[in-house]
């Protein structure tokens, strides 16, 4: 599922300078709308799901199950929150989803 996610929507890490649009990290399922090109919180690898920045829970739960094959809700997914979403101890990232 990682791969296929990687593959269709890119892989961006916390930190990295992104466009505006809408990133999911599937480490959490939490999502972030950027409305500007800015910086990509500490939440781990984020895939960027749409350049639409207003797309409501149940829309990434579509477009999520549509390409993975998989079975989300709008409730399963939830706005980046960094008490809660944030990598406490960071690494290469290369497996941290």
């Amino acid at each position: 599922m990682l791969n296929l996610a990687e593959l269709l929507w890119g892989r961006f890490n916390s930190g990295t300078s992104v466009q505006p649009g809408t990133y999911l990290t599937l480490r959490t399922l939490a999502y972030v709308q950027l409305t500007e090109a800015s910086s990509l919180p500490a939440g781990g690898t984020w895939h960027r799901i749409s350049s639409d920045t207003t797309l409501t829970a149940a829309d990434l739960a579509t477009t999520v199950n549509s390409v993975l094959h998989t079975a989300y809700t709008a409730a399963s997914f939830h706005a980046y929150n960094a008490a809660s979403d944030a990598v406490p101890e960071p690494g290469q990232q290369a497996n941290d989803a």
